[in-house]
């Protein structure tokens, strides 16, 4: 397997390596890295916040800070341990400073891009649903502030490699080829668990306005892959309209069905057939007849590492609809299964 270059440069300087692992998540907002230094100069290879990026043979990977240093050494060698973290740290960790606080007549996007007051940047691919007011809580970070309503409106946070929060309420795109056993997989787990399965799904929520039924007693229903009576009633957040209490009904019994399958693969290389590295909330065709999964699967996490033992990739993965994609309509053993109704039904106490 042919090594890929890794380039790890802290404030415009390479720092040569001998072992790399690269984290990124589409249900995390910051992706992480770790190297080895192979550091041979004065002192320490560089600091904490100093700026720094990752590019895999050419590709960017990520843009942020050097989060942690760990030298080290014993008497006639050293070791220097470095981390990396996304500049999407700041919307996770640091309190939004803005003159009001407050937000009108914007939807999770405009929400976002009004109160990025470190010029993080963000990305919006999701089409959410306008709110009259948005008010930012005293220590709020941009990420708690959006996260909320997230949730509500089923859209994933998380980072791109330009260092930006990216707003994706579906998959973002597709890998070429297939993850097929016998062919490239090299090893495989799965987790099939009853936990987060439930018959139904209801969310139920008030309006701020009016004591009408609709606005006391709104609910939405979606159903769920338990196949006994296993009810969740979910409080919503935030001013309950018929078309958001639908969505998060929608969303959140696709999500809860989904957390309880999962597989992990683990590959050789760090890219599909056609050459692309491997994404997170992108696609791809899985068939593991061992683990009885004939479909396509969205990959929630990547792992990416080398050193001394090769070049691997491990994917998390779970059925699309878990991260808001479609029906794959595959030929995977019943239960990989998540809701096959894409709709919920509303009604008013």
């Amino acid at each position: 397997m042919t090594l890929e270059t890794i380039v790890f440069s802290v404030n415009g300087q390479p720092l040569p390596h001998t072992s790399a692992t690269l984290d990124q998540s589409a249900e995390e907002a910051v992706r992480t890295a770790q190297f080895e230094v192979a550091w041979t100069g004065a002192g320490i290879p560089c600091a904490p916040d100093d700026e720094a990026t990752i590019t895999v043979s050419g590709s960017l990977w990520g843009t942020g800070y050097v989060r942690d240093v760990r030298p080290g050494h014993d008497e006639s060698s050293r070791t220097y341990s470095v981390s990396f973290v996304s500049r999407t740290c700041d919307a996770t960790e640091c309190s939004i400073d803005h003159p009001t606080g407050l937000k009108r007549e914007a939807d999770l996007g405009d929400i976002a891009k009004e109160f990025d007051v470190l010029g993080v940047g963000v990305e919006v691919k999701a089409k959410t649903i306008k709110k009259a007011v948005h008010k930012v809580r005293p220590g709020e970070t941009l990420f708690q502030t959006l996260e909320t309503d997230a949730r509500a409106q089923g859209v994933l946070i998380h980072d791109s490699p330009e260092g930006k929060l990216v707003l994706a309420d579906k998959p973002e795109g597709r890998h070429a080829g297939a993850l097929v056993r016998g062919v490239n997989i090299k090893s495989a787990s799965a987790s099939l668990s009853g936990a987060t399965s439930f018959s139904s799904v209801k969310v139920r929520g008030q309006a701020s306005i009016g004591i009408s039924a609709s606005a006391l007693r709104a609910e939405a229903e979606a159903r769920g892959t338990a196949r006994r009576r296993r009810p969740l009633i979910v409080p919503f957040e935030g001013e309950a309209t018929s078309e958001r209490l639908k969505k998060r009904a929608t969303w959140e019994a696709k999500r809860a069905s989904g957390e309880g399958v999962t597989c992990q693969i683990t590959v050789a290389g760090f890219r599909d057939q056609g050459g692309q590295l491997w994404k997170a909330n992108w696609l791809v065709e899985v068939a593991d007849d061992w683990l009885g999964i004939r479909q396509d699967m969205v990959i929630a996490s990547v792992k990416l590492e080398q050193g001394s033992g090769g070049t691997t990739a491990t994917l998390s993965l779970k059925d699309p609809r878990a991260l808001g994609g479609d029906n794959p309509r595959g030929k995977s053993n019943a239960a990989w299964g998540a809701p096959g109704s894409t709709n919920a039904d509303y009604r008013e106490g």
